[in-house]
């Protein structure tokens, strides 16, 4: 079988395509359906060749306009997807996007499940999260565009700048038509918010803010909101026990007693908020949404930077009073 070695590991070929000019050689399909995303190799990117994610999806007016705009916002912003180039093929766009080189949150998670010391800590989480709710909202801003489809899978934590960097926009759409969506687009079951499952109308970034939302909360009890539910406990079967499904982070989290109290209480607040199953109950917009995000972190790092202080005080004084 055809093949090619990258940093001294083999990679099986298992098709050749030619986007522009380039011939691009797949090695692995990473997602199916009507977005199909590819591990590829580009040969004759630099001295050795580099690896890339080729997506192929497409072709309309909508993604070739939304394609452009994310390829401008994403060269100064490492938590998009940088996207490299893209060209027409056969009736679809295909994607160029830089890969990182990282395991997703969903390798993440299940590491942390089952090892307490694999793990990212609540401080660092909500720092990671709060930095890609920064690039969600210029996103939004900038592009009028809803991800729509915010899980772990689509989140890399990247190795070298160890940030958190999203990927797959294949589902995103843009606010003003979501009421033509396709069936499917953005519907990861339980990260999805209940108005996305029900295709209720008038959809938009309140959406990505509860999907965001579900993955952190994730990543710090280690399941799901609303006991391992999600966005369905939102579904008209669960509204007789939505009152008892949600339990705070502060009480599932194995890091519960390394924080003290009222940092715990304002992270509660934040997920409370943001989790709401009503889109009317979330934050209103990305001012005040980035707002309780900052807010939280900023406590977090003042009592980290405190604790740093006491600690190192408490070392100097002990080292001067030696005998």
């Amino acid at each position: 079988m055809d093949h090619f070695k990258f940093r001294k590991k083999r990679y099986d070929v298992i098709d050749r395509v030619v986007l522009g000019r380039k011939t691009y050689l797949f090695t692995k399909q990473l997602s199916s359906g009507p977005r199909r995303r590819y591990l590829a190799f580009d040969p004759v990117a630099g001295p050795g060749g580099a690896l890339r994610i080729v997506q192929l999806m497409e072709n309309s007016g909508d993604a070739w306009q939304r394609v452009g705009v994310l390829q401008r916002l994403s060269q100064h912003n490492p938590e998009l997807p940088q996207i490299l180039e893209f060209h027409r093929l056969k009736g679809e766009i295909g994607t160029v996007e830089t890969w990182l080189e990282g395991n997703d949150l969903r390798w993440w998670i299940r590491k942390m499940r089952s090892s307490d010391r694999q793990r990212l800590g609540t401080p660092e989480s909500l720092r990671l999260f709060r930095q890609l709710a920064h690039a969600l909202h210029h996103l939004h801003r900038h592009c009028g565009v809803v991800h729509a489809d915010i899980k772990p899978a689509n989140i890399i934590v990247n190795n070298r700048s160890r940030r958190l960097a999203l990927i797959d926009f294949g589902s995103a759409w843009n606010v003003e038509r979501t009421n033509r969506r396709h069936h499917g687009d953005g519907r990861s079951d339980i990260y999805s918010a209940p108005e996305v499952l029900t295709n209720r109308t008038g959809v938009d970034f309140r959406a990505d803010y509860f999907s965001l939302a579900a993955v952190c909360f994730e990543t710090l009890a280690l399941q799901p909101p609303y006991d391992g539910l999600g966005g369905r406990a939102g579904l008209p079967e669960y509204e007789d026990e939505r009152g008892s499904l949600y339990v705070p982070p502060s009480e599932l989290s194995r890091e519960k007693d390394k924080l003290a109290r009222f940092l715990w209480a304002a992270i509660d607040q934040l997920f409370a908020a943001t989790l709401s199953l009503e889109p009317g109950d979330r934050p209103a917009n990305g001012n005040d949404w980035l707002a309780r995000w900052d807010a939280v972190v900023d406590q977090l790092q003042t009592k980290t930077s405190e604790s740093l202080a006491s600690r190192l005080l408490a070392s100097v004084m002990n080292w001067m009073n030696r005998p």
